[in-house]
């Protein structure tokens, strides 16, 4: 469950009660849907690359998501859909059009728009 890579709101909520459940108290919401996102990203950027060779990080957390290159340059960021500020209020909208403009934005970085 640690590693788990939630989906949606409802699995956010799983996670989170899991993780107070198993000695992680501080953990908060928002700590699960950042680490979600991040994770999230970085598994599609692995697969497409065939490999760890871009990383997602936080350029402002929950807010703005840059990809770096191997060496630390910045690739490119990732952002909310446009009518929200955060990637919280993106996901708890809809999840799947979370995802959908997280993947989209993914593929223009990588070149397979």
């Amino acid at each position: 469950m640690l590693h788990m890579i939630p989906d949606n709101m409802e699995q956010v909520e799983e996670k989170l009660a899991w993780m107070k459940q198993n000695g992680y108290e501080q953990t908060t919401k928002q700590d699960v849907i950042n680490d979600m996102t991040r994770d999230g990203v970085q598994d599609m950027l692995d697969t497409a690359l065939e490999g760890p060779y871009w990383t997602a990080r936080w350029e402002e957390a929950g807010q703005l998501l840059k990809v770096c290159g191997p060496v630390g340059d910045v690739i490119g960021t990732l952002k909310p859909r446009d009518e929200y500020d955060d990637f919280e209020s993106d996901l708890e909208n809809n999840a799947i059009l979370f995802w959908r403009n997280l993947a989209t934005q993914t593929q223009k970085l990588i070149g397979h728009d």
